[in-house]
Parts: structure tokens; C-alpha cells; sequence
């Protein structure tokens, strides 16, 4: 934890209780890591990233983007002639429709490949603990370097 008070509240995630460091990845319907972003402070928002990191000079026109819902870039990538695939909410509803049922199941059988893909990143015992301070200049190459080690892995969808 830094000792700078104003830092310290930027490193710090609210989703994860504790201080951290974010980075998009984007994983292709192979399994593969086909981007990955510079670590952003834990306080920043997913839309945050988006905007900032890059990743919308690689979307085209027609792409598909599958995402969380806490991704709100439909805006973004609308812009881009992109569509944005995201789980239905169920809000003041107490069920899905069976239709949302349906879109919930088969974005959910595609997502859990990327799930497995972001496991296997962490898996890397520099990235798995906390990352010391005196490593910050280098984190994101780390993250970089460990993105494409998992490329070379044994593929997660044949």
C-alpha cells in the first residue's frame, strides 16, 4: 500500500474490499488473449478503462463484444458500428423471460472460457499475491508477459 493518502484511495477497489491495479483483457472465441491493457488504479471503473486504454481502435465495424454487466460501453462501441452482448438484468423482476433465460445461458457457456483464460493469468505466482511497490514501473509488462505465456498453453476450446 502506498504511503501517499491520495494514491492509496485510488489503488483502492470497492468491488474487491482492498487496493489493487485493473487491466482489460480481451479473449477471442479460441480462448486465445488477443489484448490486453495497461494496469489502471483499482478505483477506476470498467467503462473507465475502456476509454482510456486503447481498446476501441481495434473494434470494427460489425464486431460483437461479449461482456459483463457492469460493462456500460454499448455507447462506445455503438459509435464504433459494434454491438455489445451482455447478460440480461433481471431488475424490479423477480424472474427472466425465457428468452433472456436462453440469452443468459449462452452467454454464460461462452464467458466461462474467459473466466478460465483470466484464472490462468493469475495463476502466475508474480501476479497470484500482492505485487510489491518497488515493482510498480514494471507491473504492466508482467501482466503482458504472463498474458502470452498463457497463449502458449495448452488451448481452453478446441
Amino acid at each position: 500500500m502506498p504511503r501517499d493518502f491520495r494514491r492509496q484511495g485510488n489503488l483502492y477497489s470497492s468491488y474487491k474490499s482492498h487496493h489493487t491495479y485493473k487491466c482489460l483483457i480481451g479473449v477471442a472465441p479460441n480462448g486465445a488473449i488477443v489484448y490486453v491493457s495497461n494496469l489502471y488504479e483499482g478505483s477506476i471503473s470498467d467503462r473507465g478503462i475502456v476509454e482510456k486504454c486503447g481498446f476501441l481502435e481495434y473494434v470494427n465495424p460489425g464486431d460483437l463484444v461479449l461482456a459483463d454487466r457492469g460493462f456500460v460501453i454499448e455507447d462506445l462501441l455503438m459509435a464504433r458500428q459494434a454491438n455489445l452482448n451482455i447478460p440480461p438484468f433481471l431488475g424490479k423482476r423477480s424472474k427472466f423471460t425465457a428468452q433472456e433465460e436462453l440469452q443468459t445461458r449462452r452467454i454464460a457457456k461462452a464467458r466461462i472460457h474467459v473466466e478460465r483464460v483470466i484464472e490462468r493469468v493469475k495463476e502466475f505466482k508474480l501476479l497470484s499475491g500482492n505485487i510489491p511497490l518497488s515493482l510498480t514501473q514494471i507491473s504492466d509488462q508482467m501482466v503482458f508477459v504472463a498474458c502470452c505465456l498463457v497463449n502458449f498453453q495448452e488451448p481452453l476450446v478446441k
